[in-house]
């Protein structure tokens, strides 16, 4: 343990850092001696010093329910592209050890192993990139590190988003959560960024434009196209979210984060009456890249989800 965690409830900390399983789930392998502090057994209610570790030894779990379909949207030789349902993460992780894009994909049988390109978020829809060799796979990856993909999102927010909007900046903790995984936008002369910032603080530049909107439930929201010309992990989510234009159905960067504590506690908010959807409204929607070996661009277009008509 750090000196952030130091003075935490284990239980607490373990449903905000491990966000797979909820906050009574942690407490249950706790009295069934499934973590362990320093060797020894330990209490839900025990408060963290630095310097402390803790080992959990789980057991077999079972996976949650997702939903597996997906369209293939392009295929070539040597590479494919598919689109995927905003509730089905992309590779195994936590609890999705069969439940993923990945998995779903080489049991599937047409294509063989899948060598995973880009990742999205599991309640993000929209297209995934796969090659079918390593070399291809490396090729297409690089094209993302160099930023010669031209990437767009298209989302649903809360509020009057203006016709265009530039934030350009760098995306850091969100100091003012209490939501360890948080991350929030800073403007490049915000005094909060350190004078050398570590490596929680990475530079991030979107741009976005209002395709217009309307009213859900007496609520304003407006329909956005987002170009990320970086690639950060939750860039769009955590900029729209510090710009005051949260997702609709987003948990984690909402309207209110104790849905996310909620969430975590094992409770089943209502999601529709507070969130104004289910999962979060975004959706990749399209992909431009040079061919990994021909003179050429492939562009990649994946329809608008059923869940994101308004």
């Amino acid at each position: 343990m750090g000196k952030e965690e130091a003075g935490e409830r284990l239980d607490l900390f373990l449903a905000k850092r491990f966000t797979y399983l909820s906050r009574s789930s942690w407490k249950k392998h706790l009295s069934d001696g499934k973590i362990s502090l320093d060797g020894k057994p330990c209490k839900a209610s025990h408060i963290l010093r630095e310097g402390e570790e803790v080992e959990y030894l789980p057991s077999d779990f079972p996976e949650p329910s997702v939903d597996t379909r997906f369209s293939l949207l392009y295929e070539e030789e040597r590479f494919f592209a598919v689109t995927k349902s905003g509730d089905l993460p992309v590779h195994a992780a936590g609890r999705y050890r069969k439940n993923n894009l990945v998995d779903i994909l080489e049991s599937d049988g047409r294509f063989g192993r899948p060598y995973l390109v880009n990742r999205l978020d599991r309640e993000t829809s929209g297209i995934v990139l796969f090659g079918k060799d390593s070399e291809t796979a490396s090729r297409l990856a690089s094209f993302f590190s160099t930023r010669s993909v031209h990437k767009i999102y298209i989302s649903l927010v809360w509020g009057d988003f203006p016709k265009r909007l530039t934030a350009s900046g760098w995306l850091g903790p969100d100091t003012e959560s209490k939501i360890r995984k948080k991350r929030a936008f800073y403007d490049s002369a915000d005094p909060r960024i350190p004078q050398i910032p570590s490596e929680d603080w990475e530079t991030s530049s979107t741009d976005f434009r209002s395709l217009g909107g309307g009213f859900l439930d007496g609520k304003r929201f407006s329909r956005i196209l987002c170009f990320p010309k970086t690639g950060r992990n939750h860039q769009i989510r955590a900029t729209l979210y510090s710009l005051g234009f949260p997702l609709l159905g987003d948990k984690l960067y909402g309207v209110d984060e104790t849905v996310f504590l909620d969430f975590i506690e094992g409770k089943q908010p209502n999601l529709m009456d507070r969130l104004g959807r289910e999962r979060q409204a975004l959706h990749a929607i399209s992909l431009k890249f040079p061919h990994p070996y021909l003179k050429k661009r492939i562009d990649i277009f994946s329809p608008i989800p059923e869940d994101m008509l308004v």
